[in-house]
Parts: C-alpha cells; sequence; structure tokens
C-alpha cells in the first residue's frame, strides 16, 4: 500500500482533533460567566501539547527499556504517568485559586487533554499512515476525547473536595487522579469493542459534563446569594457604627486582651476591606452573568495593597485570631484572585489595537 495523500493525511488529522476542539468550544459556550478567558484556554491547551511531547519521549524510551513487557507498560505505566502529568497544570490552576468553580476545573482539565490529543495523534498520523479512516474516527471520537475527559474527571473531584476544606492539602487529588488513571488503563486494555467503547465516551461525557455544570451553575448563585447578603450586612453594621453590637463586633473586642489596640484596628480594617472586595467581586460576577462588561478599576491596585499591609501589620498570629471572620474558603481565595487580575491594566491585542485607530479615524 502506497504513502496516503496530504488530503487524506489532513483528513485523518482533522477527523481525530476536530471533535475534541469543538467539544471543548461547546463547554466554553455554556459557561455562562465566561470566568475562564479565550487566552488562559489557548494557553492550557498549548500546556498539553507540552505534556504529550515529554510523555512520548518518556514512553519512548520505557518501550525501548521493557521491550519484552511493552503490553504491560501500556496497561499499567504509561496510565499513571500520562494522567499525573496532564493534571499537573490543573492542580497548580486549583492550589493557586486560578479556578474556582466545577465548570472551570472541567473546561481547563479538557483543554490540557485536547492539546494532548493534537500532538499524540500528530505522532500517530505518521507512526501508522497506512490505517485506514475508521482508526482516525476512532481515535478522534474515543481516544483523544478520553485524554480530555480523564483530566477534566481530575479537575472537577479536586475541585469539589477542595471547595469542602479551607486548605489545599495534596491528598485532595489523589481520588480524581486514582478514577483517571483507572479509566486510562481500562481504556488501553480494550475491555470491550473500540467502537462500542468510542460511543460510550461520545454521549456519556458530554452527559456527564452537562449535569456538571448544572450543578455548577447552581452552586455559584448559592454561594453569591449567601456570601453576597453576608459581605453588605457586615460593611453596613461598620459603616452605621452598629459592627460593636454584632457577634463579631464582640468577638474583635474580645482580642483586645490579647493585641495592642493599633493591631485590633486594623484587623477591623481588614476584614471591612475583604468584604468590601468580597462584595465587588460577586457584583462583577452578576454583571457577567447579565452580559455586561467588567472594566478594570484603576483603584483596585492601591486596595490590594492596603490588604497586603494589614495582613503583614496584624501578622500570622493576627490572621489566626480573625480567621472566624474572614472569608477564607478556596471559592473566596479565587474570587479575589480574579478581583486582583482587574486591578491590572488591561493589555490590548494588536487586533484591538487596530479596532481602536479604525475608530478613532472615523470620528475625525
Amino acid at each position: 500500500m502506497g504513502s496516503p495523500s496530504i488530503s487524506d493525511s489532513l483528513t485523518r488529522l482533522g477527523v481525530s482533533v476536530l471533535p475534541v476542539f469543538a467539544f471543548l468550544l461547546g463547554l466554553q459556550f455554556l459557561d455562562s460567566y465566561k470566568l475562564v478567558p479565550l487566552r488562559r484556554i489557548l494557553g492550557t491547551v498549548l500546556v498539553g501539547c507540552g505534556v504529550a511531547a515529554a510523555c512520548l519521549f518518556i514512553n519512548t524510551l520505557a518501550f525501548l527499556i521493557f521491550h519484552a513487557n511493552a503490553h504491560w507498560y501500556a496497561l499499567f505505566g504509561a496510565p499513571p504517568i500520562e494522567e499525573l502529568l496532564k493534571a499537573a497544570y490543573v492542580i497548580y490552576l486549583i492550589r493557586s485559586s486560578r479556578v474556582g468553580f466545577l465548570v472551570d476545573a472541567a473546561i481547563c482539565g479538557f483543554a490540557v487533554g485536547a492539546g494532548f490529543a493534537v500532538v499524540e495523534n500528530l505522532f500517530y498520523l505518521h507512526a501508522l499512515a497506512d490505517n485506514s479512516l475508521l482508526l482516525w474516527i476512532i481515535r478522534g471520537f474515543g481516544t483523544a476525547m478520553m485524554h480530555g475527559g480523564t483530566t477534566s474527571v481530575v479537575g472537577i473531584i479536586s475541585s469539589s473536595l477542595t471547595e469542602r476544606r479551607t486548605e489545599r492539602r495534596w491528598h485532595v487529588f489523589v481520588p480524581g487522579l486514582m478514577i483517571a488513571v483507572v479509566i486510562h488503563s481500562a481504556y488501553n486494555r480494550a475491555l470491550v469493542p473500540p467502537l462500542t467503547s468510542t460511543l460510550a465516551i461520545l454521549i456519556g461525557l458530554p452527559v456527564i459534563l452537562i449535569l456538571i455544570f448544572v450543578e455548577s451553575e447552581n452552586s455559584l448563585q448559592k454561594w453569591l446569594g449567601d456570601k453576597l447578603d453576608k459581605d453588605i450586612d457586615l460593611l453596613r453594621m461598620i459603616s452605621t457604627g452598629r459592627f460593636a453590637e454584632t457577634k463579631a463586633g464582640s468577638f474583635l473586642r474580645s482580642l483586645k486582651k490579647s493585641f495592642p489596640p493599633e493591631i485590633v484596628g486594623d484587623m477591623l480594617c481588614l476584614v471591612q476591606l475583604s468584604s468590601e472586595l468580597s462584595a465587588r467581586a460577586k457584583g462583577d460576577l452578576l454583571r457577567r452573568e447579565a452580559g455586561f462588561p467588567v472594566l478594570p478599576d484603576p483603584s483596585l491596585g492601591a486596595k490590594f495593597k492596603e490588604l497586603a499591609y494589614l495582613q503583614k501589620s496584624i501578622g500570622r498570629a493576627g490572621k489566626l485570631a480573625i480567621a472566624p471572620l474572614m472569608s477564607l474558603s478556596p471559592r473566596d481565595l479565587w474570587e479575589m484572585h480574579m478581583l486582583s487580575q482587574g486591578a491590572k491594566p488591561a493589555r490590548q491585542s494588536p487586533f484591538t489595537k487596530w479596532l481602536t485607530a479604525i475608530g478613532k479615524r472615523g470620528q475625525t
């Protein structure tokens, strides 16, 4: 059999890759808050490409070393390595408060898998040039979707477990990784015919992710309502001078026995500023949901500098003492991170600058 033509190769590559990106764009479209910007999605895809290149090097070397047991390595060696490396960036995003909801973790996880699938399928396009189009349909709707799905599973489960804790300990990432490895290994073992497993992934994965989207939206709405009311009530009490009458005010007064008056004053300022920024972030989320643009606020930079100063002023012991009054959940930390991103001046792309220049010419 001769070498396939360029058009055949492009068709095979398209069939094996386009379904993954179509599904990724669908996930981004369903996200009503658009909290994962397109720039981050594309960057995450590139991370997945880099992970795939590293895994191809590791796996090629491993197959040379374990040539006699290559089958066992494909079942029990490659899946843990690939899933761990794919999940590493998603874990970083969660631990650094750059994703805050299940839907965000799902999108970022699938984006890593999409990038991984691109590089892997390019490699197999060259190595398996004589195979039929059916193989590439299976790779596109099966293997490639599996890579995106398993990394999404890691992000979803890890994000869910993290929301229930105030600290991001490493063990919360183990369950998602174990499930991803089991799915990957079972897929490599081909317990069912390839077409059957492809159909199962094609039907099951969208259903699972849509259910997660619905749960994430409901969770977000509840969180916005409950926390926003608390932030506004606290700010109202402080501004009207009635904070001392509340339980929180009584708790803060009790700290005067352990801390100097000026430190207790900084604690009150920290509580007030944190609540103000928290309420502002929730307002931005509501504006996003309503379809209104959220523009950077130049004053936020100074407020975050003041926040850092107050945290340094009260010290570690002071922060532990007022922890009951502060928003310290992982979701709240993500909220503060998102708002802090808005404090930075927006960088215009060359395309945006070009449009702006055209607009100015039209006005002259």
